[in-house]
């Protein structure tokens, strides 16, 4: 979801084909084509109904660990217009969508995209992108209020990056106590357990993965390899393609392992 985000003043979408796509230091992705994974016993992020789904063609390939995951996209109004009913016909089972940014910002297709994309059977929950000089609480009541009273199907998450934000970030200590209380006031609104992006170069300077290791990380790592750190979502594409949706998609998949990020070295 790299830089899904807007500068105040420039609209520039932080996690949805959101903007930039990528750290310079990770290979790129390779262009294969989404493969619906085998079915397994793990089930790592429940939504609370599971549509029936009937195979279909789908988007572009995901690596495949032994575990059953299911595929998912992270969009913003950066991809434009989408044909929902294309993407799950692919295979899409869930979908973040970039819903507000900071205090202010409100992404102007999250209502439409996410009215349209759950009429399809797709899983759909909002992320905020956190902008680190301001005030956690008033950015979580931002995000609720755009989110409204509707139950997700599968938690909101946070997106957490340097770019786009205060040219001078705060220290760690003080910027973690503010991602606490936004962490705080969106699990106790929603009832769920807010999902954690830790953009790459974000976690090199603050290594926030253990003081936030009781909530449900999603970890970019692009490529076949997964992630070596404890994840329930993997982003392993910046520029998939998906049917339904013009030019390239950030790609995830579900079925992460289950240590914590103590037990394992940094990926």
């Amino acid at each position: 979801m790299r830089s899904r985000y807007v500068a105040l003043g420039t609209v520039l979408l932080a996690l949805a084909g959101c903007g930039g796509t990528g750290p310079g230091d990770l290979p790129p992705a390779p262009s294969a084509s989404l493969v619906t994974p085998p079915p397994s016993t793990a089930t790592p992020i429940t939504p609370a109904t599971t549509p029936a789904t009937t195979p279909a063609p789908t988007p572009t390939q995901a690596p495949s660990p032994a575990a059953r995951s299911r595929l998912g996209i992270d969009a913003s109004y950066h991809q434009g217009d989408i044909d929902w009913a294309q993407v799950a016909e692919a295979g899409i089972e869930f979908a973040y969508l970039k819903a507000t940014e900071g205090t202010g910002f409100t992404d102007p297709r999250f209502a439409e995209h996410r009215t349209a994309a759950t009429r399809t059977g797709i899983d759909v929950a909002g992320y905020h992108y956190f902008q680190l000089c301001s005030d956690g609480r008033a950015q979580a009541e931002h995000f609720l209020s755009v989110l409204g009273a509707a139950e997700p199907a599968i938690p909101p998450a946070l997106d957490l990056e340097l770019a786009g934000s205060c040219s001078t970030p705060p220290p760690a200590e003080d910027l973690l106590a503010q991602v606490r209380t936004f962490l705080d006031t969106v699990d106790r609104t929603t009832g769920t357990r807010t999902v954690v992006y830790l953009y790459p170069e974000f976690e090199e300077r603050y290594g926030f993965a253990d003081d936030l290791a009781e909530h449900p990380q999603w970890v970019r790592r692009l490529g076949d390899r997964p992630p070596r750190r404890a994840w329930q979502i993997w982003q392993y594409d910046d520029a998939g393609t998906v049917p339904g949706i013009n030019g390239g998609v950030d790609l995830n998949r579900t079925g992460g392992n289950s240590r914590t990020p103590r037990d394992v070295p940094p990926s």
